[in-house]
């Protein structure tokens, strides 16, 4: 694993953190630098994948970095308000919300609610099926990027929420464009947030940084086997082309993707399976 070197983060992060508008853990670093990031969200489910899978990502994404999702859970836990009324985000959501039980958080998820992301001609469209039931204390999701996701999922919501993810990308576009804004918790509607860990792309000629590239190794399982338009699009302009996205896609085969099956088809019964006992 490769690492560039560590920094603290711009100004604005500095002041909406000390603000209180966004928590961060007390240890470790307020943003990392790197050209590729792995978000390893299936270890902790027991899945194993061939480590020939990092070193074929890697390859011309160096410095690479990877992330254990429980660690960051382990992280983030002892930092969110205990709510009985939760909800988590489908898919990446959900399991953030095991892992953050498996740590020791005692809130209890009340509703899941799915927002559909697909990808075509190789870029990311999000749809929301389902709508929040109730005032959301909390939302949790596993990581906030563009915010295409959560913005979406708060569009059923007309009140203010706090929000918490595992990781998060940085780099927030200057002005009206995008998502996020470089104001207060960076997403409207989101009172506070809750972080594990920053990241971002690295350092532009000129100033600045590139945006992050985070991949899920849950989400790469699912629509790379699943998703033509994805393997074909995006992992083939990303990581060197049809034959080595071929390749991954042939890797990612040899993996029993089991619990993300079950989690994809039924998350309640997925928590209940997987280490928490819930209630729809």
């Amino acid at each position: 694993m490769f690492i560039t070197a560590k920094r603290r983060g711009d100004r604005f992060l500095s002041q909406a953190i000390g603000k209180r508008f966004i928590i961060i853990p007390p240890q470790g670093n307020l943003v990392e630098d790197s050209t590729l990031f792995l978000f390893d969200d299936v270890t902790g489910l027991g899945i194993d994948y061939p480590p020939d899978l990092v070193k074929i990502l890697s390859k011309n994404n160096e410095p690479t970095v990877i992330y254990d999702a429980q660690e960051l859970a382990n992280d983030l836990a002892g930092l969110l308000p205990i709510s009985m009324n939760l909800t988590v985000l489908d898919g990446g959501g959900v399991l953030a919300y095991l892992f953050l039980k498996k740590a020791g958080y005692e809130g209890s998820v009340r509703d899941i609610v799915k927002v559909e992301r697909n990808y075509i001609s190789g870029k990311p469209f999000c749809s929301l099926e389902g709508k929040f039931n109730f005032f959301p204390e909390l939302i949790i999701d596993d990581i906030l990027a563009s915010g295409q996701t959560l913005i979406t999922a708060l569009k059923s919501c007309e009140v203010t929420s706090e929000f918490a993810c595992l990781l998060a990308s940085s780099n927030i576009t200057k002005g009206e464009q995008g998502c996020r804004i470089r104001e207060r918790s960076t997403i409207e509607g989101i009172s506070k947030m809750y972080c594990s860990q920053f990241v971002n792309g690295p350092s532009r000629q000129g100033g600045g940084n590139m945006k992050p590239s985070i991949l899920s190794l849950r989400y790469l399982l699912t629509k790379a086997i699943d998703n033509n338009d994805y393997s074909e699009g995006y992992l083939a302009r990303k990581f060197g082309g049809l034959e080595r996205a071929k390749e991954i896609c042939s890797l990612l085969n040899e993996i029993n993707r089991e619990p993300i099956d079950v989690l994809r088809k039924d998350p309640w019964a997925f928590l209940r399976a997987y280490g928490e006992k819930v209630k729809k």
